[in-house]
């Protein structure tokens, strides 16, 4: 270690001396500090006193941080590895220095920090260790197949070939009136018919300031863009005419976490593509609250989250273009599902009024806009079309999820719950839809838990404890992955499992008695070890403490809070619905019974219960080639009553504190856990 650490400062002088080398005497004095982060190989000039963490950001070096740079959840750990940074301590406020091999001469070891937490003093070199990387998710690209099939390919945008007579002493009107009959007939002719009123129909002033070149040089024949969308129709490209004729849409999910584009061919309906990452918002902090914070209170915040967020979008687009060898410029229309704040991040709209009270959004129906004023990389003239919100907490995407499920259009009472970063639920049918929103934070997410992490590479998606041999057998996402943490899925199982083994108590307390290594006590917190470190090749264990736990029972008790809320203002019960649709990347690869065990889902049969995918982006998709779909969209989002479940008095608290049990202070809520524990037991 201490010879890898000598070399690496090595490096970073011959780096330092080559730039004084290059500047004169009164630049020498002026030179900034050089940061190198390592093993990505990336250098970033800096200024004394800035912040390791936003550094990293500026050079696009990624580092976990679930709280955005708080200092609360530890995530974005490094280690110095030469030179010196300055720390400031939560507790006290006060700063130290952390020195590392200055000069080349140290005894010191390099030492770990927090990226948030520290600030620039000299040259440095930091490692990112692989516990604090953004590795590759585990991401849910796709959904439900629709209820139905759409009954004809109505997309948001399409491209028609006009050919008209030219202007003569006899027919001598405008280019404009020409262009709009031309295109009146082309349509009938083409067996769509007109669907929008032809002496109401727009054109943008850029597009009619070519329109006459085109038109000329061109022999009177044209391709039109156009678009017919909440009663407004307009042109919003023209171009000569070419074989074939490309028309290309997106349908994108805008997750606070990932976010997923769906590339359609808007001729033939079909899918040529899909491509996902993260979401570059991420890291300013892993839910929206963190990031409305930062927009409200950073300087230029809400512009570098905009920024953040269409690169991700840009780079999905450019890889899209690049597999399904399509021009960018083809695109020419996108529609886009997310939830109220990223929504608002997207479009650079202020999202601080919605973490305030009573927590209103500027806008639950956004205007339509042209991909141009976004930044993203497509035809300028292309339209942006956001699903509309219910409220601050429930968004387009929960829109998008009873679009795609079907339950708008059911007779059957259906109840969906999207388990993410916030927890939304929808329960209704054709006659009437109910929905709320519940804070469940990310802990399910991996966020405030010590090893808890996002499902990546490495991540234990799968767990069990089997108490007569002490053992935990466990897989995680990538097979062969070493294991890094432990991401939802895996951490609703570790509850189960222990649980029913008995080393842990229904109030989530673990079991100090329990004869097993695996249970001590950690400066004065109760752990559970579930990974012995030196089996895997890892400095420490893997394991989860009683206070995570506590953290996981207030995030499921939320969402069963929330879900019995909603039932009981309606004068119903669990017993009532008749299907119980899971919605979101989390849902996909959760086990029911544990989470029906640890009390996230009522106790149904398990048949009732099913996964529906990533219904967001599915809803993007069929929109994106529905007319239909679209008109279904607006109404959903106007018949779903929004109930504020603080607005309910102390009702919401007394089952969120109910539900701080496992499964529940009521246990007989939950009869096959009763059993279950029983046999246990015996």
């Amino acid at each position: 270690m201490r010879e890898e650490t000598q070399d690496i400062g090595n490096k970073t002088q011959d780096i330092r001396q080559e730039e004084e080398t290059s500047s004169s005497e009164s630049e020498i004095s002026t030179l900034r500090p050089i940061v190198v982060f390592y093993p990505d190989g990336k250098c970033i000039n800096a200024e004394i006193g800035a912040n390791l963490l936003e550094l990293a950001r500026s050079a696009d070096v990624s580092i976990d941080s679930s709280c955005g740079g708080k200092g609360a959840c530890g995530k974005c750990k490094v280690l110095i590895k030469y030179g010196a940074v300055r720390n400031k301590t939560q507790d006290s406020g006060e700063k130290e220095a952390v020195s590392v091999l200055k000069s080349g001469v140290s005894d010191l070891e390099p030492s770990y920090v927090l990226a948030c937490q520290s600030e620039v003093i000299g040259d440095v070199v930091v490692e990112i260790p692989v516990s604090s990387r953004l590795s590759e998710l585990q991401i849910l690209q796709s959904g439900v197949e629709p209820t139905a099939e759409l009954e004809s390919i109505t997309p948001l945008a399409q491209k028609i070939d006009v050919a008209l007579d030219p202007p003569s002493l006899e027919d001598n009107s405008s280019d404009l009136e020409r262009l709009t009959r031309g295109l009146e007939v082309a349509m009938k002719d083409n067996g769509d018919g007109a669907v929008w009123d032809r002496n109401k129909l727009q054109m943008g002033l850029d597009v009619l300031r070519r329109l006459p070149r085109l038109l000329r040089d061109n022999d009177w024949q044209l391709n039109v863009t156009i678009t017919d969308s909440r009663g407004v129709s307009e042109i919003i490209d023209v171009q000569p005419c070419v074989e074939p004729t490309h028309s290309y849409g997106l349908g994108i999910d805008v997750g606070t976490t990932t976010i997923v584009a769906h590339l359609m061919d808007l001729n033939t309906g079909t899918s040529l593509g899909v491509q996902s990452e993260y979401n570059g918002q991420i890291r300013y902090g892993d839910d929206v609250i963190a990031r409305i914070a930062y927009a409200s209170d950073k300087k230029n915040g809400l512009e570098e989250l905009k920024r953040a967020v269409t690169d991700t979008m840009n780079s999905l687009i450019a890889e899209l273009a690049d597999s399904c060898q399509v021009s960018p410029n083809d695109v020419t229309c996108l529609i886009c599902s997310g939830n109220t704040t990223m929504i608002h991040l997207l479009l650079g709209i202020d999202p601080t009024s919605i973490r305030r009270e009573p927590y209103v959004p500027v806008a639950q129906r956004v205007p339509i806009t042209r991909a141009g004023q976004l930044g993203l990389n497509v035809n300028p003239n292309a339209l942006v079309y956001c699903f509309p919100a219910v409220g601050g907490y429930v968004g387009g995407d929960i829109t998008s999820g009873v679009l795609a499920t079907g339950m708008a259009e059911s007779d059957k009472l259906s109840m969906l719950i999207d388990v993410g970063t916030n927890g939304e639920i929808v329960i209704g049918n054709n006659e009437w839809l109910m929905c709320c929103s519940c804070s469940a934070g990310p802990a399910f997410e991996g966020c405030g838990i010590e090893h808890g992490t996002h499902a990546t590479a490495g991540a234990i998606e799968r767990l069990q404890y089997i108490p007569d041999t002490d053992e935990v057998l466990f897989s995680t996402i990538g097979k062969q992955m070493p294991p890094r943490g432990v991401c939802g899925s895996g951490l609703i199982d570790a509850m189960a499992t222990l649980l029913r083994s008995g080393a842990m108590d229904r109030a989530g307390k673990l079991n100090l008695s329990w004869p097993s290594p695996r249970i001590r006590i950690v400066d004065d917190e109760p752990q559970f070890v579930f990974v012995w470190g030196r089996e895997v090749g890892r400095e420490d264990d893997i394991f989860l403490t009683e206070s995570g736990i506590q953290n996981l029972m207030r995030s499921k008790s939320a969402v069963y809070a929330g879900s019995t809320l909603l039932l009981r203002n309606l004068g119903l019960s669990f017993a009532d619905v008749e299907q119980i649709r899971i919605a979101g990347g989390f849902g996909n690869y959760l086990d029911i019974e544990n989470a029906v065990i640890i009390g996230l889902l009522p106790d149904l049969p398990l048949d009732k219960i099913r996964f529906v995918g990533n219904t967001s982006a599915t809803g993007a998709w069929m929109a994106l080639l529905s007319e239909k779909a679209r008109r279904s969209a607006e109404e959903i989002s106007k018949q779903m009553t929004y109930v504020e479940l603080m607005a309910a008095g102390n009702s919401f608290m007394d089952e969120f504190v109910a539900g701080l049990f496992l499964p529940h202070t009521n246990i007989s809520l939950f009869p096959s856990v009763v059993k279950m524990l029983s046999q246990s037991k015996e």
